[in-house]
């Protein structure tokens, strides 16, 4: 019988914060609940039980400075006594500024000294060096923490390939374990797709997305601008909450779909919950990946895409393992990153059922054999 063991997950948010690392958390701590462990979330207040994984503990602290929530989620899970902590790490954890701070190591250190396995899932790793001082002070600061942290964990693991690579070397110059990758499933969980299947003589495409840095709506709705003049009767539908309005890459969507020439057949869903969210996904025909890293296994929204069977246009970029996605299989690339590519690659899929058919499967076959929440557990746990 399988050793039961007691997981301690930190997230720099939970529920009812928006957080996609938090998302991650409930759906994981929920698959390692399936399988008989024990598995409790700790973040910083405000932590409330996730309607999406409802049997989760979940544990909030009080603290205003990353090192004050550091000591008390330290405590709280030394209450707990776990055998394993698993420390979701962003490098601003908890609102630290563009330096980072101490937080991830004390409570790692406090986790090793209370004689816990200590596992860490880098979701990012670092800024990237960039001219200006301040910045590339930064960049220095946050590789020295994560150095510091890698030796104070028995395992780590990071979304991508590519992360793996580009750590794998430091791993190996601090004597610690090489990264293993544990992929991002979906946060809004798959379902059936409600469409006929087909070329659709009224084709409804999709993104679902906040309006951030590298994610091309401008893109998106240049595309659409081309499909619409080609099928008249093509629905754009940008599902999910963009993002806070005072944001000014937020203004831009809403003012890009205000003068777009047909605004009228773009629809925007506003906030909804994952349920929902699957349901608008699923009520597709065409899914549409514009991120400046390409298509990747960080993402937890193309996953939902992809367990819908839905077809996927995306580009190849300096973060898509091109051993998984497959141009013509499993996703469509895109040319670059520009309105007339993806247009051109959105209807080389809608004017081909045979086409769209295969990629459709292909595009399962991906979710199945990569993406689902009990696969990547299951590698999560025969690896750590």
């Amino acid at each position: 019988m399988p050793r039961v063991r007691r997981f301690a997950m930190v997230t720099p948010n939970y529920y009812p914060r928006v957080c996609g690392v938090g998302d991650f958390s409930a759906r994981f701590a929920t698959e390692l609940l399936r399988r008989g462990h024990e598995v409790a979330i700790f973040s910083r207040d405000p932590v409330e039980r996730n309607p999406e994984a409802p049997d989760v503990e979940a544990h909030g602290v009080e603290g205003r400075l990353p090192m004050g929530i550091a000591r008390h989620v330290a405590e709280a899970i030394r209450a707990f006594t776990p055998t394993d902590v698993v420390i979701q790490y962003t490098p601003q954890m908890w609102d630290a500024w563009r330096f980072g701070s101490l937080a991830s190591l004390a409570v790692a250190w406090q986790a090793r000294r209370a004689g816990a396995r200590v596992t860490l899932v880098a979701h990012e790793l670092f800024l990237s060096y960039q001219p200006r001082p301040d910045i590339a002070v930064a960049a220095t600061s946050l590789r020295l923490q994560l150095g510091a942290l890698l030796k104070l964990c028995d395992r780590v693991f990071v979304t991508t390939d590519t992360r793996a690579d580009s750590i794998r070397k430091a791993c190996r110059l601090l004597g610690v374990p090489a990264p293993e990758v544990v992929r991002v499933g979906a946060n809004a969980l798959p379902t059936e797709r409600c469409r006929p299947r087909g070329a659709p003589s009224a084709p409804r495409l999709g993104i679902f997305s906040t309006a951030a840095a590298g994610k091309r709506f401008d893109v998106v709705l240049e595309a659409f601008e081309s499909i619409a003049r080609e099928l008249p009767a093509a629905e754009l539908v940008l599902i999910g909450d963009l993002g806070p309005a005072a944001m000014p890459l937020v203004n831009q969507v809403f003012e890009g779909v205000a003068r777009h020439p047909a605004r009228e057949r773009i629809r925007m869903t506003g906030n909804l919950s994952l349920p929902e969210v699957g349901r608008e996904i699923a009520d597709l025909d065409l899914y549409l990946f514009p991120m400046s890293t390409g298509a990747n296994t960080r993402s937890s929204t193309l996953p939902s895409a992809l367990g819908s069977s839905l077809p996927t246009i995306a580009t190849r970029g300096y973060e898509t393992d091109l051993g998984l996605f497959r141009d013509g299989e499993n996703i469509v690339f895109a040319r670059d990153m520009s309105g007339p590519a993806f247009a051109e690659a959105s209807l080389r899929v809608l004017r081909d059922p045979t086409f769209m058919a295969r990629v459709a499967e292909g595009a399962r076959r991906l979710y199945d054999e990569h993406l689902s929440w009990a696969g990547i557990v299951e590698r999560f746990l025969a690896a750590s």
